[in-house]
């Protein structure tokens, strides 16, 4: 029960510091490490933006 709850406890963590951008996933560098084919354009993937959308489009 103990090991659930500390599951749970570090995914919301690791929810919460990607919401308030406290980590950056470089996702470039992650394709590459893993030897995935990376997109052609050079800049970092937004991750926010990714799943969450353009907030400034209104």
């Amino acid at each position: 029960m103990l090991r659930l709850l500390l599951l749970g406890l570090m995914l919301v963590g690791l929810a919460t510091g990607l919401h308030q951008q406290w980590l950056v996933v470089d996702w470039l560098k992650l394709t590459d490490d893993l030897g995935l084919p990376a997109p052609e354009d050079l800049e970092p993937i937004d991750f926010n933006r990714l799943i969450i959308g353009d907030q400034e489009q209104d």
